[in-house]
């Protein structure tokens, strides 16, 4: 009976002293993106759209919607001139513009900073974008975040609205469309050594590199061995620029 009860101790202090599971980082979403389109309650709703705007509708209301009214033709659109890199810090977004230039007066739209905080917990997880305007007044809107693989879509209440059901577009609702940037390029350097008497081996690899798409950017002639004695060796200096993946 006194083993049984031993055994069982055993047990329970076994089972009490298994290791708390370890927490899943937090989702985020900072990184570099590419704002692929913007749809705006102006673009969906100004039956001269899509989304115009006319001077001075660039200060307007910022994210979710109200950022200028109605254009003549020829002016640039929202997403044409907010379409382009953009960067996403652990709380700030900043859409960097693509300089898109329009209308009479060659309008474009300035770098656009927000700050933000987001909640991770829930699902969708809901995020709370300030900004403020060129007149310095500050807003507050409320909106939701979706992550499918290497895309982002951030939907934007009207600042003061409700924060919206879903992130899908829908009246006063702002709705951003980014894609995750890829990697800058690598480049790769080679070095071949062309020794006299040894140019075929030289050539050989150099015919090779070319194959491989890299391209010959400079040569150089190591000293001599004495100032009497003529360079024996030449070398190639290659490159190439390599995308990742």
């Amino acid at each position: 009976m006194r083993k049984l009860l031993s055994l069982a101790v055993v047990l329970v202090v076994l089972a009490g002293s298994r290791a708390a599971p370890v927490p899943k980082d937090a989702p985020a979403i900072d990184g570099k993106y590419n704002l692929l389109s913007v749809s705006t309650p102006a673009d969906r709703e100004i039956p001269n759209g899509p989304g115009g705007l006319a001077p001075g509708g660039f200060g307007g209301g910022g994210p979710g919607g109200g950022w200028g009214v109605a254009a003549p033709a020829g002016w640039p659109t929202i997403s044409s001139v907010m379409v382009g890199p953009a960067t996403i810090t652990k709380n700030e977004i900043t859409f960097e513009g693509s300089g898109s230039r329009g209308g009479p007066l060659g309008a474009t739209r300035p770098m656009t900073t927000m700050e933000y905080t987001l909640d991770t917990t829930k699902t969708p997880m809901t995020i709370d974008v300030e900004n403020i305007s060129v007149r310095g007044k500050k807003t507050r809107s409320l909106g939701l975040v979706e992550v499918k693989g290497d895309r982002l879509v951030i939907a934007l209440a009207k600042a003061g609205d409700e924060r919206p059901k879903t992130t899908e577009e829908a009246n006063d609702v702002t709705v951003y469309y980014l894609k995750k940037a890829p990697p800058p390029p690598r480049t790769e350097y080679r070095i071949v050594a062309m020794t006299v008497g040894k140019e075929e081996e030289a050539e050989k690899e150099l015919n090779k590199l070319a194959a491989a798409g890299y391209e010959l950017v400079n040569t150089t002639n190591p000293a001599a061995a004495n100032d009497k004695a003529a360079p024996t060796t030449v070398h190639f200096v290659l490159k190439r620029t390599v995308k990742q993946p």
